[in-house]
């Protein structure tokens, strides 16, 4: 029985910091209708700026800087209002101005900003984990609750402060005029508005409100496990917005009980099922995902959130840009309304400036840079026929990748060298039919796992797809029998073709190409094909397009299919040409990567995920030139993050966007 109690006791800690989280990330949805993917790292910077204010020195983008040595109280204190501000900060940069466009628009933005303050915090802490300053409640006396059952100070603390935090906001929600502006707004805005509210101010201090609270889950997360990490966030963010859907997100008193049910859920799964503290997590987002198919609402939440509007992710018009903007922006109109550009000839001339850029270029380096952008062109191919085409935003997409590169590792280091004891050279054919057979299970697998994601719309299929994609990812790192486990697979062959071993830049450049020349052909033959316009029909007016006798369950499915297809392909040629995989190759941080390179490049086009793979990667090389970031290379990833809101801002069509036009007409 004390064994029972212990684990009780456990969830009941944890489950009272995903309560608060939780709390903190229902109440900027319930005003805002936004998911807002940036939590995680506010979460983050809660225990980062604390531990850092309690210290005399720290080291700060590599510099020696002294520091008060404040105690804890103070220093949470300072850290939840530094954090509030921030999040103030951010809510009128990046999420202010699109109040009126799609609803995924900020989700995609808030993904930007995400990225953005993890690499800042990189940069400024380092990439490895910081110590907590010593335990601030190590003197609070413990509570025996039992003969063998004690609770440490440590514990009920934390415990104690996430419900006076929560018991505060819902009487601050219901007893207060800025609680009742909230709820008014929150029911509806307009009529908010009409009446005297101003419901934009009110948006602000909802999210100063959700931020200062996730600042306060960071910081007690921090000093219960005794360590900060830039992406300690990330985790506790998905558990947290995990345990908002469990309540209801929206309700506080629902996100509240969430928080408590899934700390009590995962500690009793870590004691008492096989294996259960490697596959904790993965009874979390399985729960997550049984929850958003037979009740999406929650507990105590409403449907509301079960919708998607009509139309692109990111349509509709931007902010007016600047004149040198306008100038850059004008220019990739220009091109990709050339009408030479509109005919046949035109792109076997862009073929055959491909093929002359191969033998061309000397540099073994710069090759290999070229081979990448094919293979994050290709995957934002993949991407783009279910976001772009489609209009689903799909955030589980990376799994299919993984899928076909563990299919041909698994083949030829498993079964065919360790099973057989067979040199792969001389099975070196395989990787051809591989490349279909890995594409189709891959597609396979996508339609399997898209089919109950057609129960749900907007920010609900979003989440559906991200926990879909990280039960994918937490097996293949924890069933070491099968996929070796976070040691990867090793010793992958190079592709070879009668003998000849395409082992050399240049050789595995021109594969790349080849690959993506009919890649590229079987996606444009399908987007222009009766195929493709029922993709677009859904996506701009799903109820219409079945009225007009367009299966969205047949078309959705075919969508998925499609696209796991080409992650498949490419997943096999990945594997070959790295010949290493492991798990770490395929994170959600790697797919919400190909999500804002399709964005960048402009949803719904053919050329759109090449050119912001291009940019993306030509962009990390040459940013490395700048002499801040040559000291601190993280802060490239934080400039990518930053152009990527700027485009949403001022360019939501991508910077391909109007090549789309032709695409969905021609």
């Amino acid at each position: 029985m004390a064994y029972f109690e212990q684990l009780v006791l456990n969830g009941l800690l944890m489950g009272a910091i995903y309560a608060l989280a939780a709390v903190a990330y229902t109440l900027v949805y319930g005003v805002v209708k936004m998911v807002n993917f940036a939590f995680g790292e506010l979460f983050m910077l809660g225990g980062f700026l604390t531990a850092t204010l309690m210290l005399d020195k720290v080291t700060l983008f590599g510099t020696d800087i002294a520091m008060p040595g404040l105690g804890f109280g103070t220093a949470a204190a300072l850290a939840m209002a530094m954090v509030a501000a921030l999040g103030g900060l951010i809510d009128q940069v990046a999420y202010k101005p699109l109040r009126s466009a799609p609803r995924l628009a900020p989700l995609i933005t808030s993904i930007a900003v995400s990225v953005v303050l993890q690499s800042l915090a990189q940069a400024a802490w380092g990439p490895g984990s910081m110590l907590f300053p010593a335990m601030p409640f190590e003197h609070v006396p413990a509570i025996p609750l039992g003969p063998d059952l004690l609770i440490e100070g440590t514990e009920w603390v934390v415990m104690l402060a996430a419900l006076l935090a929560m018991l505060g906001v819902h009487l601050f929600v219901h007893r207060t005029p800025m609680g009742s502006a909230m709820r008014a707004a929150a029911i509806d805005p307009m009529a908010a508005s009409l009446v005297g509210i101003p419901v934009n101010r009110v948006i602000g201090a909802a999210f100063m409100i959700g931020s200062a609270l996730a600042a306060l889950a960071g910081l007690l997360y921090a000093q219960t496990f005794q360590f900060t990490s830039a992406t300690m966030g990330f985790l506790p963010g998905l558990k947290a917005l995990t345990a908002a859907v469990l309540g209801g997100i929206g309700s506080v008193p629902g996100a509240a009980l969430g928080g408590l049910l899934l700390g009590l859920i995962e500690s009793l799964a870590a004691g008492y099922l096989p294996e259960g503290a490697v596959y904790q997590d993965v009874v979390s987002f399985v729960l997550l995902i049984l929850l958003l198919l037979f009740r999406p609402q929650g507990l105590l939440g409403k449907k509301e959130m079960n919708s998607a509007a009509p139309g692109s992710l990111t349509s509709g018009r931007g902010l007016q840009p600047g004149r040198v903007m306008a100038a850059v922006l004008g220019g990739f109109d220009r091109l990709f309304t050339t009408p030479a550009l509109q005919k046949p000839q035109a792109r076997l001339l862009l073929l055959g400036a491909a093929i002359a850029l191969g033998f061309a270029v000397r540099s073994d380096y710069w090759l290999g840079i070229f081979v990448m952008v094919l293979i994050y062109g290709l995957l934002a191919t993949g991407l783009n026929v279910v976001v772009g085409f489609a209009g689903l935003l799909d955030l589980g997409f990376v799994a299919f990748w993984a899928i076909g590169a563990y299919f041909t590792s698994i083949l030829f280091i498993d079964v065919i060298q360790q099973g057989w004891g067979l040199d792969t050279s001389a099975w070196w054919w395989l990787l051809y039919p591989n490349l279909l057979v890995g594409g189709l299970v891959a597609g396979l697998a996508a339609m399997l796992i898209g089919y109950p994601t057609l129960r749900v719309r907007g920010d609900y299929l979003a989440i559906m797809t991200l926990g879909f994609g990280e039960i994918i990812r937490i097996v293949a790192t924890n069933w070491v029998s099968f996929t070796n486990g976070p040691m990867g697979l090793r010793g992958i062959p190079a592709p070879q073709w009668f003998g000849w071993v395409l082992d050399t830049p240049r050789s595995q450049y021109f594969f790349a190409l080849a690959l993506a020349v009919l890649l590229i052909l079987f996606v444009s033959r399908l987007a222009r094909s009766y195929v493709g316009r029922a993709w677009v029909a859904l996506r701009e007016d799903e109820h219409a397009a079945e009225a007009m006798g367009i299966s969205g369950t047949r078309y959705k499915l075919m969508a998925y299919a499609c696209s796991g297809f080409v992650g498949g392909v490419v997943g096999v040629f990945f594997a070959h040409f790295m010949r290493f995989i492991s798990p770490a190759n395929f994170t959600l941080f790697e797919n919400i990567l190909i999500l804002l390179l399709v964005v960048l490049g402009g949803l719904g086009t053919l050329a759109g995920p090449f050119l912001g793979a291009a940019v993306w990667l030509l962009f990390l090389q040459l940013s490395m030139h700048i002499p801040l970031v040559t000291q601190l290379p993280e802060l490239r990833f934080a400039l990518l993050g930053i152009l990527l809101i700027v485009l949403v801002l001022y360019r939501p069509d991508g910077l391909a966007g109007k090549a789309r036009s032709r695409l969905t007409m021609g």
